[in-house]
């Protein structure tokens, strides 16, 4: 059975961009496909078409392509630096490094938004680009690129000694090579040096790794003696989205609105109204609900990413082009049609859409004070 997706609520404080523009994210293994179009890989030919109708969209600027905190860690657990770096190459050339923000920090404003229905004063938080440039605006770091000298932040001395704009160009193109450097990952030479240092390829892996584990952890559970994946599986994966996904974002955030969790949740249809009605949350537990019901579904870390990835595009882009697994459960449950958002499986379909589409961002207004 599935019960009736509550209304959405969308974070007043993540600044949009342009409704002008469309905003289009792949999955890797479609920008992998470009690259290959691009350097004229047998496997590329029959991408070429949808390659120039990217560098047409971008150079019009009727759209603006995006890399996610996901993309840089699945690229690093590609090992061979030739086929990382003629994919880093297409996707610097037709993103410009445009990222979006962490998905923990819109999970965040999401919250805010939320909770500031029920609290006597709205949040204090500033707004938030939802584009930015980089890795670390895809990672939610937000100060800019700081110099560190023997007795600390060296960087207002930098920019006296230097000059202003002698400085910003400088920072301009170490945050540059920081982007690139980053996506294309180490030459092999580089490798045994960086671990020397304490570099790690495999540590974003782990992470993935340790959160697919406790995915896996809930399959004992679902085949106990209740019939859970028969039942109420979606409020079993709600609650722990809530109190594993969020970890001690909640609490704080109702001790800063001098809330209760009793005041904003008061019933089981209430929680599951307020867990739902986050939308880059309502997608993560569209897919874990999916994939939880088959108890054979071996989690891996690549399961994370998609998450993740799917978490935040395709609530806030324009245009997804994800893989097949995701694209299923996203078509399903009618997410294009709830967030306005094209769900392509295909790259071949994307020239046409980008032709077609037109953006419509995420209305920025609030639910009535107190009610879901």
């Amino acid at each position: 059975m599935r019960d009736e997706p509550p209304a959405l609520v969308w974070p007043r404080l993540l600044d949009l961009p342009s409704a002008n523009v469309n905003v289009v994210y792949l999955d890797l293994n479609h920008w992998i496909s470009l690259a290959q179009a691009s350097v004229g890989h047998p496997k590329g030919s029959s991408f070429v078409r949808t390659l120039e109708a990217c560098r047409a969209a971008r150079s019009a600027g009727t759209a603006v392509f995006v890399l996610s905190a996901v993309h840089y860690m699945e690229m690093n657990k590609i090992k061979d630096p030739a086929q990382r770096r003629a994919i880093a190459d297409i996707m610097e050339e037709l993103t410009g490094f445009a990222s979006l923000v962490n998905r923990v920090v819109v999970m965040e404003l999401e919250l805010a938004a939320m909770l500031d229905r029920f609290a006597q004063e709205p949040s204090a938080l500033p707004m938030i680009a939802l584009l930015g440039r980089g890795v670390r605006h895809s990672f939610g770091l937000q100060s800019g690129l700081r110099i560190m000298g023997p007795s600390g932040d060296a960087t207002g001395r930098a920019r006296e000694r230097m000059g202003a704009e002698a400085f910003n160009d400088f920072v301009a193109q170490a945050t540059l090579l920081l982007d690139r450097s980053v996506l294309q990952g180490p030459a092999n030479n580089e490798v045994e040096g960086l671990r020397a240092l304490g570099w790690k390829r495999e540590a974003a892996v782990q992470v993935a790794e340790s959160r697919a584990a406790q995915e896996r952890e809930l399959t004992p559970m679902l085949d106990g003696e209740v019939p859970w994946r028969r039942g109420r599986l979606r409020d079993v994966v709600s609650a722990r989205e809530l109190s594993i996904e969020f970890q001690d974002i909640p609490p704080r955030a109702l001790v800063e609105r001098d809330l209760l969790l009793t005041d904003v949740i008061s019933d089981p249809q209430s929680a599951r109204k307020f867990v739902r009605a986050m939308p880059s949350t309502e997608v993560s537990i569209e897919l874990k609900t999916a994939w939880h019901r088959d108890r054979f579904k071996l989690w891996a870390a690549n399961d994370i990413y998609d998450i993740d990835a799917m978490s935040l595009a395709v609530p806030y882009c324009d245009v997804v082009v994800s893989d097949k697994a995701c694209h299923h459960v996203l078509n399903v449950a009618r997410f294009g049609e709830r967030m306005h958002t094209a769900l392509l499986r295909n790259l071949v379909d994307l020239p046409s859409t980008l032709d077609r589409w037109k953006p419509k961002r995420a209305p920025h207004k609030l639910t009535p004070r107190g009610s879901l």
